[in-house]
């Protein structure tokens, strides 16, 4: 052991992503402590934490039980970004200080790399530890199958080798078909699927549309829709190999329409997703071509920018004038590049925290700040989107139950332009 490394101690920080509870306790006190708020963490099962926050400074329920959702997005934020293979589940039960009757609790399941990879290892070990017994069951069973899908073959073929030396049927004469024919009904086969193309193209390109005065504007909602009850959802960092489609099918089922802002690297991966998106009817926003979150220059902006929007252009024929910067971050050049290029640089104003909370909190994320002309954002890319696939429908059948109609975002602000229009109509 060298001197250095016997004298190296490890940080507060890599002892709580080591998961040591002290650690993470210490850590979780020095952020919450000067705020009247004291943590404890009991050790429960492997990978789920009990914290037990206790409010010193408050005699009355009504401070704890507002601060509920926000102290609930900063621990699992916090813990987030340990990004620890050995948390996993949380559970936070709120208390006043000295009383030992809960407030509130609530259970949330932390997903990050780290400890989705240990999951894989873990199912992994389990099917390496497979007894002997039953191995050598699944071997015999797929050698039966085996011979039996053999034996079938060779009947079938023996049945078929019977019947076409045999049935006089086949002896008769057969109407000849021209070449000519064969290419005139390829020639209608082909036209056909332009003509589908070009109606695909141009409903979806009617659905992209964005109204000339939201062009080179920064918008997070739509104000002003009149008396009709509009919200947008959208879809951020895809297409998605694992979720998009899912997400696609539950659109699909409930007749809704969304918007979805796409990675040109994820488009590059995925064109066929893309094209079944955009067949769908789905809006389609640009979202940079690596998803960069830190600022860049101009140059940069253009690359990003443009080759994402090529690359859309010749996967699904389709050009889009909505833009949406990575992270909402409007500093920087990408924002500001895509306004000089008359793209409706499209935010959002209710955050779903779909990235790293479970889906109960997701759906009263979603509903407790929706209003007519809200824009909702969610992911169905980026990495995990389990939790997102399971809140969708439920807050879609909740919204739906409050009277709100779906729309896309380029609809929701030509709702919004035709209000104003009405407006100036009237005396």
């Amino acid at each position: 052991m060298s001197h250095s490394s016997a004298l190296y101690r490890p940080s507060i920080l890599e002892l709580a992503r080591a998961g040591n509870l002290r650690a993470i306790a210490y850590w979780m006190n020095s952020l919450l402590g000067p705020h009247g708020l004291v943590i404890r963490i009991q050790p429960t099962r492997s990978g789920r934490l009990h914290f037990l926050v206790d409010f010193t400074q408050s005699r009355s329920r009504e401070h704890p039980l507002r601060l509920q959702k926000q102290l609930v997005r900063f621990i699992c934020y916090r813990l987030w970004t340990l990004n620890s293979e050995s948390i996993r589940d949380v559970r936070i039960v709120a208390r006043i200080a000295g009383n030992s009757t809960p407030l509130w609790q609530q259970s949330v399941r932390i997903i990050t790399p780290a400890n989705r990879r240990t999951r894989r290892q873990s199912r992994a070990h389990l099917l390496t530890q497979q007894t002997a017994s039953w191995f050598w069951f699944q071997v015999l069973r797929s050698l039966v199958i085996s011979r039996l899908a053999v034996a079938g073959f060779f009947l079938c073929y023996w049945m078929l080798h019977w019947e076409l030396t045999h049935n006089r049927a086949i002896n008769q004469p057969t109407a000849a078909v021209s070449p000519a024919a064969i290419a005139s009904a390829d020639l209608a086969q082909s036209s056909n699927k332009a003509q589908l193309r070009a109606a695909m193209q141009d409903s979806s390109q009617a659905l992209l549309t964005v109204p000339e005065s939201f062009q080179g504007q920064v918008v997070r909602e739509a104000q002003s829709i009149g008396s009709e009850k509009l919200v947008a959802l959208t879809f951020d960092d895809g297409p998605w190999t694992e979720t998009t489609e899912q997400v696609l099918d539950i659109l699909r089922q409930n007749n809704i329409k969304a918007t979805f802002y796409w990675v040109g690297l994820q488009v590059q991966k995925n064109p066929d997703i893309a094209r079944k998106v955009v067949a769908q009817g789905h809006a389609i926003g640009n979202h940079t071509w690596r998803h960069v979150l830190e600022n860049v220059d101009e140059l940069t902006a253009a690359e990003e920018i443009n080759n994402t929007a090529k690359l859309i252009y010749d996967t699904t024929g389709l050009r889009t004038s909505l833009f949406r910067p990575p992270g909402g971050n409007l500093k920087g050049s990408l924002a500001s590049f895509a306004q000089q290029q008359k793209y409706a640089v499209t935010l959002w104003s209710v955050e779903s925290d779909d990235y790293y909370v479970s889906a109960p909190i997701i759906v009263d994320n979603v509903l407790s700040a929706v209003q007519p002309g809200s824009i909702v954002l969610m992911h169905d890319g980026g990495g995990d989107r389990r939790a997102t696939v399971q809140a969708l429908p439920q807050v879609i059948s909740t919204l739906q139950r409050r009277g709100y109609k779906f729309v896309t975002v380029p609809q929701l602000l030509a709702a919004q332009a035709q209000s104003s229009i009405t407006a100036q109509i009237k005396p």
